[in-house]
């Protein structure tokens, strides 16, 4: 349903978007995946006259799979009190450009490459394990908490050219080094109504405080540093009748909150500028981003639900950013959905669905050559199935 559902509590996922929705699924097990595929490419045009051109042309990265797994089982306790446990993955992504020979490298690097330092890959995901505690405040208001364990890593190749003529705090530590992970904790606060027709929900999660990439140190602000935003959410959902339900979400993410993925792009090699690895160092340049959702569900008979939705993220960066976003395969502006669910057996449901978001092209400018524009596209499709157990 394009992501909505916040405020539909209809199995074991609803901890995952509403702690407090818990009290209204009884005791139940879900487990799934999505599969995430991804194929960005750039154009370049512009001969660049800067101290950093990229290769005028069109690149394509090859295509990823990133899975995104996920399980939870819900208890009721009482008539008021309903406990739950859940590991996720909060997202999976990730682009590759492969190493080509490449002209007109600065003098000292491998000369192959988009960035003239080989194949140039950037892989980040994270999952969270939380256990969830909800109460029944009234008979249709319930609150609820889910404290998480968070694991994230990452993984950079290619990005040579950043290590390189004095431009970060820790040559040693800015790319090539294999795959590094972060612990952190976070926690998510829900209230959730259900009234006859209407029933509505709203959560906070809290930023993630996670360690430090210690291996890329040299490459991200504050000594790799990258916490996680927080992100305010709410949700409704309205029954229509008895067989058709429309559902509305909407999220702000607090990006600019996290200097790693905020702070905006500075070259590090200018006198004076901060250099890769501190405070101030160049990041994503990410906005603050707000992302609607709205979504239907049709109850086709006893045993299947038909779903379709659609999603709208705002522009997550300007195109003074484009640079280092390059490599960030994380704009998507408009995607659609459908799926459905499919009892198979008693209290055995399949869930399946698809959802493609659409390409879209930024438009920006390579900052350390301003005479060439980067047109970025971003297309992502993504697969999931699921099968839940309610007892």
């Amino acid at each position: 349903m394009g992501g909505a559902g916040m405020a539909l509590a209809q199995d074991a996922v609803a901890p995952i978007s509403n702690p407090a929705a818990t009290v209204q699924v009884g005791d139940q097990f879900t487990l799934g995946s999505s599969i995430l595929f991804s194929e960005p490419s750039i154009a370049v045009d512009g001969a660049g006259t800067g101290p950093f051109p990229l290769e005028p042309g069109e690149s394509d990265a090859g295509e990823r799979q990133f899975p995104v797994p996920y399980l939870s089982v819900t208890h009721r306790i009482d008539d008021r009190w309903s406990a739950a446990f859940s590991a996720y993955g909060l997202f999976g992504l990730g682009v590759s450009y492969p190493s080509h020979p490449r002209p007109g490298c600065p003098a000292g690097l491998p000369g192959t490459g988009p960035l003239c330092a080989g194949d140039t890959t950037l892989d980040t995901s994270a999952l969270f394990i939380s256990p969830t505690l909800a109460y029944r405040v009234t008979p249709r208001i319930s609150i609820g908490l889910s404290p998480a364990l968070v694991y994230s890593k990452i993984k950079v190749r290619g990005l040579g050219a950043l290590a390189a003529f004095g431009a970060s705090v820790d040559a040693a530590h800015v790319t090539n080094n294999g795959t590094d992970d972060a612990f952190g904790y976070a926690a998510k606060v829900g209230v959730h109504y259900q009234g006859e027709q209407l029933a509505l929900g709203l959560t906070y999660q809290t930023e993630a405080n996670m360690q430090r990439y210690k291996k890329y140190r040299g490459l991200l602000p504050e000594g790799g540093n990258v916490d996680l935003p927080a992100i305010l959410a709410a949700g409704l959902a309205y029954d229509v009748n008895d067989d058709f339900t429309v559902v509305a979400d909407v999220q702000y993410i607090f990006y600019g909150d996290v200097p790693a993925l905020a702070n905006g792009f500075v070259n590090p090699l200018v006198p004076g500028n901060p250099k890769l690895g501190s405070d101030q160092a160049a990041g994503f340049g990410w906005n603050n981003q707000y992302v609607i959702h709205i979504g239907a569900q049709h109850q086709f008979n006893e045993a299947l639900a038909l779903r379709i939705g659609y999603a709208y993220a705002s522009e997550l960066y300007p195109g003074s950013e484009s640079l280092l976003n390059a490599i960030a395969p994380a704009v998507l502006r408009h995607t659609v959905t459908g799926g459905f669910s499919l009892a198979v057996m008693d209290g055995v449901t399949l869930d399946a669905a698809i959802s493609w978001a659409f390409p879209y092209t930024h438009h920006g400018c390579n900052a350390l050559s301003p005479d060439q524009t980067i047109s970025e596209v971003h297309e992502i499709t993504e697969l999931g199935l699921g099968l839940s157990y309610a007892w």
